[in-house]
């Protein structure tokens, strides 16, 4: 029996939307480009392969005349379908204008600032199930604080990496309120590595609870194995952003979504 109550359909509308929304997923940039980019690639290749459309939005890289992005979509002067095409099989946005842009000081608590700039995301990218924000720490601190994104930060057996990943975490946890889950990449699946990346994932975790007081998850990886890669693709949607008051714009003509379960 149909249930006719305006309020009741309502919120089973607004609700079946919600559940619709494009999820948003990040990685926190550091300068390790030793784990980040094979991280962001082999993830991007697992979500692929699970058939879920996603973009990226690198903001490392700036937005041009000639290499539009992020920064047109949000000025209406570009369309999303148009942009970042490329042959990998998912699109690349340049976006380091853009988000800066999108993380200005809003009215309203930091959350409420963060929610309407997840809403905006959504709209803009409404064909995919999956925004990924390629974006250095700070960045992600300051456009998403206080929301529930859950950003991977990635950590390589460079010298450098336990430094710059620590600095990376104490922004997330300090300026953004985020809890980000640490991932050490490691690119051979042989015991004594993986045992030397447990070992950097708990040297970075111990630094989390005695100097920032917080407990953040940790796990390692080899990108190399799909399996691992797929675990942790699942995972991390697990814990995605869901924008909130979202809508499909009007002009949109989207195929249909199937709401997925984990």
């Amino acid at each position: 029996m149909l249930d006719t109550d305006s309020s009741h359909q309502a919120a089973g509308l607004a609700g079946l939307a919600a559940e619709q929304a494009p999820r948003i997923v990040a990685l926190a940039g550091h300068g390790d480009r030793q784990s980040e980019l094979p991280l962001l690639w082999q993830l991007c290749a697992a979500w692929t392969a699970l058939d879920y459309p996603l973009v990226v939005l690198d903001a490392h890289v700036r937005e041009t005349a000639q290499a539009p992005g992020l920064q047109q979509l949000l000025d209406d002067s570009a369309d999303a379908a148009d942009l970042g095409q490329g042959t990998q099989g998912w699109p690349i946005v340049p976006a380091a204008l853009g988000l800066t842009a999108l993380g200005t000081p809003q009215a309203g608590t930091p959350a409420q600032a963060s929610a309407e700039r997840a809403r905006r995301l959504a709209e803009i990218f409404h064909g995919h199930e999956l925004i990924l924000l390629y974006a250095p720490a700070h960045e992600l601190a300051r456009s998403f604080q206080g929301s529930s994104l859950s950003p991977l930060l990635s950590l390589s057996a460079q010298e450098a990496a336990m430094l710059s990943a620590y600095h990376a975490l104490k922004q997330l946890l300090n300026l953004g309120k985020l809890r980000p889950t640490i991932v050490s990449v490691m690119d051979d699946p042989n015991l004594a590595t993986r045992v030397s990346g447990h070992s950097l994932a708990r040297n970075l975790q111990d630094c989390a609870r005695d100097f920032l007081a917080c407990e953040v998850p940790a796990l390692t990886v080899c990108p190399s194995l799909p399996e691992e890669m797929q675990r942790l693709a699942l995972r991390t949607l697990e814990h995605a952003l869901l924008p909130t008051r979202w809508t499909l714009p009007a002009n949109a003509h989207a195929a249909h979504r199937v709401v997925r379960s984990y």
